[in-house]
C-alpha cells in the first residue's frame, strides 16, 4: 500500500499536467478574433437633403462592421426619392416630410430616424437685421414675402423706413423642407416664389452672399457642426407667433444648435416647422440585410445623429421603433 500511493499521486500529477497541455494548446483557438459577419449584399438609398450626411455616415460605418455590404446613396430630394421607391429604384427612401394620403395607399412604409426643424433666415449684415431680431415676422409677413403677388420692401414688413426688397430664395428640387415651410403659412409648395436654388448648401451661399437675402434651410445646415454656432453671415428669423411685433423669450432665435434641438423638444418652436426624418420602405422591410441595417440605425447609430447636426431620438421613438421592425 505505501508503495501504491506515491505511485497514484505521481499518476494524479501527470494526467492533470496533460489537462493543462491540451488547455493550453487550445486557448490561442479560443482567443482567436470573432468570425466575421456573414451580412452581405448590397441596396440604394435616395432623397433627403437634410438625411444624406448622416445616412452616408450610416451606409460607411455599417459597411465597416460587416465588410461584405455595399451601400449606395444620393440626395436628390423627398418627393424623388419617394419617386424611386416606389418605381422601385431603390430600396429605401429618406423622407423629411409627413407622408401624403397617395404616398400612404401606395404602401410607403416609413421609421423616424432623427429629428428636425425648418429655419428661416437672413444675412447676418441685413441693414434691417436689428429691427428683425427685435419684433421678428409673423406668418403673415412671410405669406406676403414668399408666396405674395406683389413686392414688399423690407421698410414696409418691419414699420420703418426702407425701400430695399427682400432677395427671397426658395427651391428648385422636390424639398421637405419647402413643403413644412408652405404649409407653415397654410400654402402648397409649388406657390413659393423667388429665385429657385436645389439643396440647402447652395441656399446658404445663396444668403450668405447677398445682405437683402430671405430663405429658409434644414437647421442643422444653420449652423456649423463641430463649433455648433450659426454659419458665418447667417441669422436665424424669429417667428412672432402672437402678431404684436415682440419677441419673448421662447420666440427668440437660437443662438447655437443645442439650444435648437432643446427647443424642439419642449415645444418652443413651431410645431409644424419641427418634424421627424424618417427612412422609407415599399411595405415593412423583410430583406434581412435592411432590418438590421435599421436596427443599426436606431441603436448605435444614433450616437452619429448630434455629431451630424441633427436631433437625436428619444427612448420613446427608439422603442417604437426597433418594435416596428419585429
Amino acid at each position: 500500500m505505501n508503495v501504491c500511493k506515491p505511485f497514484v499521486f505521481f499518476l494524479c500529477i501527470a494526467v492533470i499536467s496533460g489537462c493543462q497541455s491540451r488547455q493550453s494548446a487550445k486557448a490561442p483557438e479560443d482567443q482567436q478574433a470573432p468570425v466575421e459577419s456573414i451580412l452581405s449584399g448590397d441596396f440604394t438609398i435616395s432623397g433627403a437633403y437634410a438625411l444624406y450626411p448622416l445616412a452616408q455616415k450610416w451606409a460607411d460605418d455599417f459597411a465597416k462592421i460587416h465588410p461584405g455590404v455595399k451601400i449606395e446613396i444620393s440626395k436628390t430630394g423627398t418627393g424623388q426619392g419617394i419617386i424611386d421607391l416606389l418605381d422601385k429604384k431603390v430600396q429605401l427612401a429618406m423622407v423629411s416630410r409627413p407622408l401624403t394620403d397617395e404616398e400612404n395607399e401606395a404602401g410607403v412604409w416609413i421609421i423616424p430616424v432623427a429629428k428636425d426643424g425648418v429655419a428661416v433666415i437672413v444675412n447676418q449684415k441685413n441693414p434691417y437685421l436689428g429691427k428683425i431680431l427685435k419684433q421678428g415676422l409673423s406668418p403673415d409677413e412671410f405669406q406676403r414675402i414668399f408666396t405674395g403677388d406683389k413686392p414688399v420692401l423690407w421698410g414696409e414688413l418691419l414699420d420703418t423706413v426702407g425701400n430695399d426688397k427682400p432677395i427671397v430664395y426658395s427651391r428648385a428640387d422636390e424639398s421637405g423642407a419647402a413643403e413644412m415651410l408652405a404649409g407653415f403659412i397654410f400654402k402648397e409648395q409649388s406657390d413659393l416664389k423667388g429665385i429657385k436654388v436645389t439643396g440647402d448648401d447652395e441656399m446658404i451661399k445663396s444668403i450668405q452672399k447677398n445682405p437683402l437675402a430671405i430663405g429658409f434651410c434644414n437647421f442643422s445646415f444653420a449652423f456649423d457642426i463641430p463649433t455648433g454656432e450659426r454659419k458665418e453671415n447667417i441669422q436665424i428669423v424669429p417667428f412672432d407667433l402672437d402678431y404684436d411685433n415682440k419677441i419673448e423669450r421662447k420666440e427668440m432665435p437660437f443662438k447655437n444648435l443645442e439650444v435648437a434641438h432643446r427647443s424642439i423638444w419642449l415645444g418652443f418652436y413651431p410645431e409644424s416647422l419641427c418634424r421627424d426624418l424618417s427612412i422609407a420602405c415599399l411595405g415593412k422591410p423583410s430583406d434581412p440585410l435592411i432590418t438590421e441595417f435599421l436596427k443599426y440605425v436606431l441603436s448605435d447609430g444614433q450616437e452619429n445623429v448630434q455629431e451630424s447636426g441633427l436631433c437625436k431620438l428619444n427612448n420613446v421613438y427608439i422603442r417604437s421603433g426597433l418594435e416596428s421592425l419585429q
